[in-house]
This record gives structure tokens, sequence and C-alpha cells, in this order.
């Protein structure tokens, strides 16, 4: 009589295939997202819908159904139903906005980005395979030591005068964002060594190439990271409310600040004073804003003057007005709560990552490059890998056996 044979390792070709695509997909988004921001400013387009379209074909081609039960719960939620308030209100921005087409062109583009971003992390699998998250600090801290090796050689032509047009201060930002969620898939898994030590590479190769902006972003992750450890439910409330809170009364920092900056020649108080002038002179606008894409080309033909601020609070004052304000303020608020409730010691992770995207924002240097949004909508899709990378289920006690138990076998 003839054994067995085993059991071939390709019996089920759709579940292979399936593994294969989804790997694929995620490596393009964990390395090639990383890696290709030192060397292309632009390569990020094509990686992040490439990487999405290889997952979401593995999905479908899996044997088990994707949980869109799930994606509809996320899809319906407060913090759901804000961001598609938020989309919309954008879109509706562009009847009176007075660069129709481009606006038109930027919004089709962004509201595309974050869908797609959005269906991917909602059909991702719902165990990610240790295989798989594994990639994501592989891919941070392969482009850290690129980043860091040509920083230090100082390639002639890498850099550039300013960070919207800089290759490594882009890359600099891209390690920023994408750290946290490198760290994220070693703690899950206990590697707290390994995320120790690709942090310090992070942080030494943003010094290597000098930009402030994603140090300052990366400090204050650190200390998010430090305080979430304990309490992530708290500090994700008090954070909420804080840059909630901020979005709402922004108008009223400059009509505050101006009496003490007007005669100053530095660039904060021309701003605030600018600031000032625009904030008496809107009347209505304050409402209703001036529309998607009004801010940075006013500026850019003239119609502001330079010393306009650039931070993402004016820009949504400018363009949204209150409506668009408020929204943005009760969806930050929401983000933080959500991400405060997720299980630990992922929520410690999303809440840095969250401090460190807003802060960026707030600096105002990216906030209007799609490449920015892009990088963001990247980093979401990481996030959901790591929250479905967590352990699901605690083992179960070890039984002790008696020595009646024992001799059965």
């Amino acid at each position: 009589m003839l054994a067995a044979s085993p059991r071939r390792r390709f019996d089920d070709p759709a579940k292979e295939a399936s593994g294969l695509l989804i790997r694929l997909g995620v490596a393009v988004l964990a390395i090639g997202v990383p890696g290709g921001a030192i060397f292309s400013r632009r390569l990020i387009f094509s990686l992040m819908p490439v990487g999405a379209a290889l997952v979401l074909l593995g999905v479908a081609l899996s044997p088990k159904r994707a949980d869109l039960e799930r994606l509809r719960d996320v899809m319906s939620s407060p913090a759901g139903l804000t961001a598609f308030f938020v989309l919309g209100w954008a879109g509706l921005t562009l009847i009176w906005t007075p660069f129709a087409s481009l606006a038109a062109e930027r919004y089709f583009k962004t509201a595309g980005t974050l869908l797609l971003a959005a269906l991917t992390a909602g059909c991702l699998p719902s165990h990610t395979k240790t295989s798989n998250l594994y990639l994501l600090p592989i891919g941070v801290g392969a482009a850290a030591l690129a980043t860091l090796a040509i920083g230090a050689i100082a390639l002639p032509g890498v850099r550039a005068p300013d960070i919207e047009s800089s290759t490594l201060d882009r890359a600099a930002l891209t390690l920023t964002m994408l750290l946290w969620p490198a760290l994220g898939a070693l703690a899950v898994r206990d590697r707290w060594a390994s995320a120790g030590a690709l942090a310090v590479a992070v942080a030494i190769a943003i010094i290597a190439v000098w930009t402030p902006t994603a140090l300052a972003a990366l400090s204050f992750g650190a200390i998010t990271f430090s305080l979430a450890t304990t309490a992530p439910q708290r500090v994700g409330r008090i954070l909420g409310v804080a840059f909630g809170a901020l979005i709402v009364i922004a108008p009223a920092i400059p009509l505050a600040l101006a009496p003490l900056c007007r005669g100053g020649v530095s660039a904060f108080s021309k701003a605030i004073v600018t600031a000032e002038h625009l904030v008496y002179s809107e009347g209505l606008r304050l409402m209703t804003g001036h529309g998607l894409d009004a801010a940075q080309r006013s500026i850019a033909i003239g119609y502001l003057p330079a010393s306009t601020p650039r931070s993402a609070v004016f820009e949504v004052w400018y363009e949204f007005g209150l409506v668009g304000a408020l929204a943005l303020a009760l969806l930050i608020f929401l983000a933080f709560r959500s991400a405060s409730l997720s299980p630990r010691p992922a929520s410690a992770f999303l809440l840095a990552g969250l401090v460190c995207g807003v802060i960026i924002g707030l600096s105002g240097l990216v906030t209007a490059q799609l490449w920015w949004l892009t990088l963001l909508a990247v980093a979401g899709v990481q996030f959901a890998l790591v929250i479905k990378g967590q352990y699901r289920s605690v083992r179960p006690a070890a039984k002790t056996l008696s020595v009646e138990q024992m001799k059965r076998f």
C-alpha cells in the first residue's frame, strides 16, 4: 500500500496567487515609496496606485471574501462621515473658486487618492502576515541608510534651495511619517530593540540632511509616543481638543498678536500683520472661503502678498471658510480619538504619527502639494497593516497533567 503523498504547496493556486500579489503590493508601498522618495519627487504618484491595485487584486483573488462589513462600519462612523463632508465641501467650493479648472484637477486627483487608500486599508486581510509586516521597517531602514549616505557625500545638484523642490528634504519628511507604522510593526512583534535602532537611524539620517521641519515633527512625535504609552486615551483626547481648537480660533491669533508685530522685519511679524489685514477685509467670505486652491495660486500670481501665511490653518480658513474649518477641526478630534482607542501598542504609534502630520501641516511647507496627501494615504494603509497585524487572542494557559494522564501518553 502506497503512503499518501504530502500536501503540495500549490494545492490552492488562488490562495497562493492572492498572497503573492498582496505581498508585492505591500512591498511597493513599504519599500518602494520611502526608497523612491530619495531619487524622485514624483515617483510616489505611480507607486501608490500600483501598490494599492496589487493589494486589491490580491484580495479579489483570495478564497476568503474581503471584510466589506468592517469597511462599511468605518465609512459610516462619525469620523468617516465627517471626512466625506470635508471632501464634499471642498468639491462644492469649486463653484466659486477663481481657479476652477486647475482646482478641479487637483480635487479629483486628491479625492481619488484618498478614496483608493481608504478602500485598500479597509479590504486588507483581517490578519497581516508577519512577513508582510516586516516589510515596513525594512523599507524605512533601507531608505534611512540611503538618505544618510547621500546626505553625507552631498552629491552636487541633489539639494535644492527650498524644501518644496528638494528631493532630500522630501525624503526626510517621508521618513518622518513612515517611521511610526514601521516602529509599530516591530512593536507588535515585541522587537523593541530593533525599533529603537530604527528610530535612531532615521533621526541620524534627518540630521545628516538637516531638515528642521522633519526634525521638529519627529521630536514632537517622540514626546507624544512617550506620553501615550501609559495613557493613550487621555493623550488622544487632549491632543484632539487642542489641535481642533487651534483651527477654530485661528483667525483670532493674528488679531491678538498684530499689535506686537507691527513694524517688525521678521517673516513671522510680516505674516501676522498680513493675516490681520486679511481677516478684517474678508467679511462674509470668512463663512464660505474663496474656494479650493485659492490661497497658493493667489500668492503665486501676486493677488496676495508674499508675506501671506502658508500654514494649513490659514489655507483652510481662506479656501473653505468657517464651515470647512469647523468640519476639519471635528475630523481632527475624531481622528485622535479613534487612534487613542486602537489596541496597544499601536495606539501610541498612531498618535505619534498623527502629531507628526499635523506639525508638518502647520509649518505650511507642503500642505498644497499633492505628494504630501499621497504620502498621508500611504501612511494610512501602513497603519492599517499594523493594526491588523496584532495578535487577536490570548494563548490559553497550559494545563498540568496528572500522573495517570501522563501514563496514557
